[in-house]
């Protein structure tokens, strides 16, 4: 039988350079487990101004009236009752902001673009809505006025 014995030096390099590429390989996966708490809130008043750029948290723009996806996570949003909503896609894929009552409001749109404008429930209170294609995509509009 042949062997070989490595030098200390050798395996130490050995060992360090496995450990490296083991602790890039297990980087954070922010795709493996979409919530709800996209870390960014939106707000839209009833000045009945067009999409203005708003800023969510110091993180990125948000058009007013705006629930937003990126990363397999919806924004949390507060309009006023009746206002328009849309939702803005910050992604590159296709995602939806459906109410989860039936009906009161559902957007759609590809990654990279925004929907056509939806309307919010006219009575103020908290409504939950979800992706219909990524079912574990959650958020609230919370309609405040």
């Amino acid at each position: 039988m042949f062997t070989r014995s490595l030098s200390r030096p050798l395996l130490a390099t050995l060992f360090a350079t496995l450990l490296v590429v083991g602790v890039a390989a297990c980087g954070d996966d922010d795709d493996a487990q979409a919530t709800g708490d996209g870390g960014t809130t939106t707000t839209a008043d009833d000045s009945g101004g067009q999409y203005g750029d708003t800023t969510s948290d110091g993180d990125a723009d948000a058009a007013e009236g705006a629930i937003v996806a990126v990363d397999f996570k919806l924004s949390d949003t507060t309009v006023a009752p009746g206002a328009e909503i849309v939702l803005q896609n910050d992604g590159d894929t296709k995602h939806t902001a459906t109410s989860d009552e039936d009906g009161l409001f559902d957007l759609e749109a590809d990654g990279g673009s925004t929907s056509d404008p939806g309307t919010a429930p006219d009575e103020p209170g908290d409504y939950t809505f979800h992706c219909e294609i990524h079912s574990s995509m959650t958020a609230t509009l919370t309609v405040e006025g």
